[in-house]
């Protein structure tokens, strides 16, 4: 049987080693900025279309269920089909992904659809989206794994963080200057970029080290063996703990643009813009975060998941007490900074705990997490939000008391 063509026929030199570094973190950041571009729109978008609060959240979050699920199996395809091959469909499916999801919002904006018809077109393009894009964070996260050894994986693995950082920072302040020229035409740009970031990594990056070994597993096998990842005892309180950090930022972050709009009497376009700058500046913190513990400090996963909790805790508590615009933005800088100490976190633990051969579907896994977050995040928040305008933030501040006891579990179990 012949070589995957994802397969090295030569030992990966240190040029090639930094050009795979370079392609899969602008892999991920153009995943990120679309992703963020998405979040920041959303509500503004729901807006205009008609929308209430909680059929916005039921968009994310029924998308993030499918992204969830299909995570670690395409951490498993990438064992089999190569990381590479994989990472090209995702990105593949997203662009086209993008653009269905945006044409059914164009309809909406236009009256073409509404009600129900609209909402069934979104959610359904939405998952159909995720279902395929959640290739590209498994993918790379199994990649970079294969490229760097067990005492370089925390700074591996920050460094994906640092990249999604950089595509958050870009996504919202790109979303909310084209918004001006219309709400949906972020959309459209974000499916061009996506789709052209397809053809280079398909092109131009270098084989994975990794030699698949599982060639002939069943659409059922590989289905089972994904899932299996979430029963598996090693990887237990990492999930949790990565669900309920990525759930504390989704309950911010799909309420907060509604927040702009009635408490300071923004437009949908003003509010766009303002949520824009506000998780942009979150990202900016965040990444220097990394760059500054992670990278330069080098600190180990369990500090860096210490360091999170307070953060975000301490974000919610402002956001609950806070009347002023630019203070609540502070505070979400705090929950980005959070944010970022605790991803590279989860998955350099995740990455650690598992063989080279499940690296893959462990990936997948630790990918899974922010989509788990988003799943009921957003419905939980948008319900809170329709009851009381602070009530999520409050949620957020109560979740850092489980967080904190999973903080304490995860170093115990270190030691």
């Amino acid at each position: 049987m012949s070589q995957d063509s994802d397969s090295p026929a030569v030992p990966v030199e240190q040029k090639g080693r930094a050009l795979q570094h370079s392609m899969l973190l602008a892999a991920v950041a153009v995943t990120a900025l679309g992703q963020t571009l998405v979040f920041t729109l959303l509500p503004s978008l729901g807006r205009a279309t008609g929308l209430a609060e909680m059929q916005v959240g039921l968009i994310i979050s029924c998308s993030s269920l499918v992204f969830a699920l299909a995570s670690p199996v395409w951490g498993t395809l990438s064992e089999s089909l190569g990381r590479k091959r994989v990472l090209v469909i995702g990105l593949s499916g997203y662009s086209l992904g993008t653009l269905m999801f945006s044409l059914v919002f164009d309809a909406g904006l236009h009256g073409w659809v509404s009600g129900t018809a609209l909402v069934a077109g979104l959610v359904i393009s939405r998952m159909l989206q995720a279902a395929i894009m959640a290739a590209t964070p498994a993918a790379a996260a199994a990649y970079t794994a294969d490229i760097t050894t067990p005492e370089q994986r925390t700074r591996g693995m920050g460094r994906i963080g640092a990249a999604n950082n950089l595509g958050t920072v870009v996504g919202p302040v790109s979303g909310g200057i084209l918004a001006a020229v219309a709400l949906v035409f972020p959309l459209y740009g974000v499916a061009i970029i996506t789709g052209l970031m397809a053809v280079l990594m398909a092109l131009f990056l270098p084989p994975s080290p990794h030699v698949p070994t599982e060639r002939a597993l069943s659409l059922g096998q590989t289905l089972r063996k994904g899932l299996s990842a979430y029963a598996d005892p090693r990887l237990r309180d990492l999930l949790l703990t990565g669900v309920m950090l990525f759930m504390s930022f989704a309950l911010i972050q799909q309420t907060l643009g509604f927040l702009f709009q009635d408490h300071f009497a923004m437009s949908p376009e003003g509010a766009a813009r303002a949520l824009g700058l506000t998780m942009m500046a979150a990202a900016i913190t965040s990444l220097l975060g990394q760059l500054i513990v992670v990278q330069w400090l080098k600190a180990a996963p369990t500090v860096l998941i210490i360091m999170a909790i307070p953060a975000i805790g301490a974000g919610a508590v402002i956001l609950w007490l806070a009347h002023a615009q630019t203070i609540m933005s502070l505070a979400v800088l705090l929950i980005g900074l959070g944010l970022g100490f605790g991803m590279p976190a989860i998955m350099a633990l995740a990455s650690l705990r598992v063989s080279a051969e499940e690296q893959g579907r462990v990936a997948g896994l630790a990918s899974a997490c922010p989509a788990l977050g988003f799943i009921l995040g957003p419905l939980v928040g948008t319900g809170l939000y329709t009851l009381d305008h602070r009530w999520p933030y409050l949620l957020v501040m109560g979740l850092t008391v489980p967080l904190a006891y999973l903080a304490w579990r995860l170093v115990k179990n270190s030691g």
